[in-house]
């Protein structure tokens, strides 16, 4: 599954042009077709469940807004009137994972980047009003017609205080496209934008491809935490010669300030600090989307029989992966924020792991036995831990 990119651009120009700069409207990116979402009804039914983030927002004219969290009945479904409603379904990936090929479009985009797929279901004037997203979307039109207004960032400021949804107080349209189905919406960081359902008779569903950003405070203290880990005792701040007047005076002056800094660069390797900090975050799911153990496990042995006639292993749903790179030829692979450490030899085994394919077989496994046997033992845990599954040929 690819994109249809217009004449003149493609993944590279996207990249250096639109990402994170500027919204881009692609007509007939994709046969809708092709997609594997389910019907109309499967969707609602994700709805129904406790194991599934859903939301129902509702509105009059734009104004009255009403938000409901899930799980839903059937009955209710039922009951919503013939407009101005949108059913809201997170993580549709996760529990329809047939779905995680449509992140195939955007194959372009690092795996450990993607956030999750929404789906949207709205009936004729369904909306959730003006509002801004920190982070990219795609936003891909599957069924039925949807009407996006863009707005001009300067205008993304204040929240509307009267309405239990994140609204902006002011919105200045910039823009207007209608997307048909097959059309793809992209929009950076920060960009004010109101989407409403245009048919007059039948629902309208948008795939929403989001992709994560970690905060910087979150990634602060998690480097921070990284570069802890490695020491074998955390150093304590210390003020030795110390003068009489700081020492008598209650503020923390620039001399504390000078040693507080020095301490902090004392700490190894920040570069790879970032880059751990950067992986556990960024592979971080739900705790209801995480996948549940497996009562048995699989020896390496087995496991090596298994790939050596053909089998593969592939993350399972509900599993996010990225590497890092590492002294002496090693690398450390980080499936759902937790850090498994891979001998030299295994960087190929890591890169497919945390791949778009996500999958990988024996031609990724390290020649020389003691690595190999290393890695095996880490593939077979993650299998325990419900994080690969075996596919067969």
């Amino acid at each position: 599954m690819s994109l249809r990119w217009p004449a003149g651009l493609d993944a590279r120009g996207f990249l250096s042009r639109y990402w994170q700069r500027r919204p881009l409207l692609l007509r007939s990116a994709v046969d809708p077709a092709t997609l594997p979402l389910p019907d109309d009804d499967r969707l609602a039914g994700l709805a129904l469940s406790p194991e599934v983030e859903s939301r129902l927002v509702r509105h009059r004219r734009g104004a009255h807004w009403r938000l409901e969290h899930g799980p839903f009945t059937a009955s209710q479904l039922r009951r919503l009137a013939r407009r101005d409603w949108t059913l809201l379904l997170q993580d549709v990936d996760s529990h329809w994972p047939a779905t995680r090929a449509i992140f195939d479009l955007v194959a372009f985009i690092a795996p450990w980047r993607r956030e999750d797929l929404m789906v949207s279901l709205a009936a004729p004037g369904g909306t959730v009003g003006a509002h801004v997203d920190q982070y990219d979307v795609f936003l891909l039109q599957v069924r039925g017609r949807r009407e996006w207004r863009i707005g001009r960032p300067e205008t993304s400021g204040r929240l509307r205080e009267d309405v239990p949804l994140a609204l902006l107080a002011h919105f200045e349209e910039a823009e207007r496209w209608m997307l048909a189905p097959g059309d793809i919406l992209y929009l950076p960081p920060g960009v004010p934008h109101h989407g409403i359902a245009a048919d007059d008779q039948n629902l309208c569903v948008t795939a929403s491809l989001g992709f994560r950003a970690p905060e910087a405070g979150e990634l602060s203290v998690a480097m921070i935490e990284a570069q802890l880990a490695a020491l074998a005792t955390v150093p304590r701040y210390s003020d030795a010669g110390v003068t009489l007047r700081e020492a008598q005076g209650g503020e923390i002056g620039a001399a504390a300030i000078a040693r507080l800094e020095r301490l902090l660069e004392a700490l190894p390797d920040r570069r790879l600090a970032c880059a751990r900090a950067l992986a556990r975050l960024a592979t971080e799911v739900k705790p209801w989307l995480a996948p549940l153990p497996r009562r048995r496990g699989l020896g390496a042995s087995a496991l090596w029989r298994r790939l050596a006639r053909g089998d593969r292993l592939r993350l399972a749903a509900g599993a996010r992966a990225a590497w890092v790179r590492t002294g002496g030829g090693a690398a450390e692979l980080y499936v759902n924020g937790c850090c498994w450490t891979l001998p030299p030899g295994c960087r190929r085994l890591a890169e497919h792991l945390a791949g778009p394919a996500a999958t990988t077989g024996m031609t990724a496994l390290p020649q020389r036995a003691s690595a190999r046997g290393a890695a095996l033992a880490v593939l077979c845990q993650l299998y325990l831990e419900g994080l690969l599954e075996i596919v067969r040929p």
